[in-house]
């Protein structure tokens, strides 16, 4: 390359786009010219330039505008009482990267999950993972996306799409983080006008849940499409207190779909209680027939009473920040174990979980459905089990009955201790499952050689 006469802020700004995070020192040497010549037009970018390090590790950066709604937003966390900090601020960077300003020290996962200067190649992992998602999310979409100029289906939305979402209608998403000033602003002033924090009255929750399920099955007919389950949030006022959750339901109980998903609903039920017994989920889960459909209501984990929040984050989002996404649930905590994010306790947690998972024939353990609690400082734990329930009696993408085999493996040498705590769990589950009269009649004998085919498997281990 020619050495230009005169090194302006026209000149260098291409570079510093194409190659930043750079140094003077590789600029000068692009150019031809010497570090002192690129200090000299540095100050030239003025608030469009970030500066990266100090000393001879300094490396520069421009800020990239989304949108029409800037290149910094301020991140805040909601505590349990209720109560907003200052967590950090976000920057738009060029080359799709994202910097991270914390306002105290960084979190101790930090580390493993950007450059030590706050510089993240993706966008962040605790915002990415609070977009709306699944059954809720494509409901969300639905409603805002035109106004918004966003995708309707927000599996396809960009990280821009994400941020353009929560920084004008952020204030009420999964775990304690909230993106913009106006969105805490509403999570604060109004939360109890919130959809999901709008208290409704225990006495009226059978006419509320009635009403809420035919309104949102009339919005989005095809809603269950795919197997995903339909479900709202809510928050219930009682003497004790208030109590979020989130509540499943099913099409009419007259309909065959209808009919298999309430009894998946009452499966659901029986996995949360025999895991909450063992300490591997949270209790209090109910469920209630009204206005012809089976509702299962389940307690909020990222919620305390009617304001609190707790940070959460899924394994999907945390493996593909630090490790890499694997091939299940004990292989991605595995290489967080070694990045030093989860302990062995969590691990343990994981196999039990994943082996219940199996033996119950829950063919949908994918990356989003297993959670650690997002805080501080390491090792992170995992949260109460959900959406453990046995997928493979699920309808088809169609509705359609679908009769799958259940044959679920003995355990690898490694995973021999939680399969065989995992096992007494799985009997026991489909023990009661067989017994509820709620279950309907074709599936009793379902449950009955599930039941016969795990007590078999758990007989061999203990004779082997």
């Amino acid at each position: 390359m020619a050495r230009p006469a005169t090194i302006t802020r026209e000149i260098l700004a291409p570079l510093i786009r194409a190659r930043g995070p750079v140094s003077a020192t590789e600029l000068a040497a692009v150019l031809g010219v010497n570090r002192t010549t690129i200090a000299r037009t540095l100050p030239d970018f003025g608030d469009e330039l970030v500066t990266l390090g100090a000393t001879r590790s300094t490396r520069y950066v421009l800020r990239r505008n989304v949108r029409n709604i800037g290149n910094r937003w301020p991140v805040f966390r909601i505590g349990e009482d209720g109560r907003a900090t200052e967590w950090a601020e976000l920057e738009s960077l060029h080359e799709r990267a994202w910097w991270v300003n914390w306002a105290g020290s960084p979190p101790e996962w930090a580390a493993a999950c950007s450059e030590r200067n706050g510089l993240w190649n993706g966008f962040p992992f605790f915002l990415g993972d609070i977009r709306p998602q699944g059954f809720l999310g494509r409901l969300i979409a639905g409603r805002i996306s035109r106004l918004l100029a966003l995708p309707e289906d927000p599996r396809r939305w960009s990280d821009e799409d994400i941020l353009v979402y929560l920084q004008a209608a952020g204030e009420d998403m999964p775990g304690n983080v909230v993106l913009g000033e106006e969105p805490l602003r509403r999570a604060l002033a109004g939360a109890a006008d919130l959809p999901s924090a709008r208290p409704v009255d225990e006495a009226e929750r059978e006419s509320f849940y009635a009403s809420q399920a035919a309104g949102i099955s009339q919005s989005l007919p095809r809603s269950s499409a795919g197997g995903e389950q339909p479900k709202f949030l809510v928050t219930l006022r009682s003497d004790a207190g208030f109590r979020p959750v989130l509540v499943k339901f099913t099409a009419p109980m007259g309909q065959e779909t209808g009919r298999r998903w309430a009894d998946l609903l009452v499966c659901e039920f029986h996995a949360r209680e025999v895991l909450a017994e063992a300490g591997w989920s949270s209790p209090g889960a109910r469920l209630l027939d009204a206005g012809g459909r089976r509702f299962l209501e389940i307690p909020r984990f990222d919620r305390r009473g009617a304001s609190g929040r707790i940070g959460v984050v899924s394994l999907e989002a945390l493996a593909a920040a630090s490790s890499g996404i694997g091939r299940d649930w004990v292989a991605m905590s595995e290489e967080l174990l070694r990045a030093g994010l989860i302990d062995d306790g969590s691990l343990v947690a994981v196999r039990v979980l994943q082996s219940f998972g199996e033996l119950i024939g829950n063919t949908d353990m994918h990356a989003g459905n297993l959670a650690f609690f997002l805080g501080e400082t390491l090792p992170l734990r995992v949260t109460p089990a959900y959406d453990m329930l046995p997928m493979i009696w699920a309808p088809g993408a169609q509705g359609e009955i679908v009769d799958r085999r259940f044959s679920p493996l003995p355990p690898m040498p490694a995973m021999a201790g939680a399969w065989r705590e995992a096992a007494g769990m799985a009997e026991d589950f489909w023990r009661r499952v067989m017994g509820d009269p709620r279950l309907s009649p074709e599936c009793v004998p379902m449950a009955e050689a599930a039941w016969n085919v795990v007590r078999i498997l758990r007989a061999g281990s203990k004779s082997g």
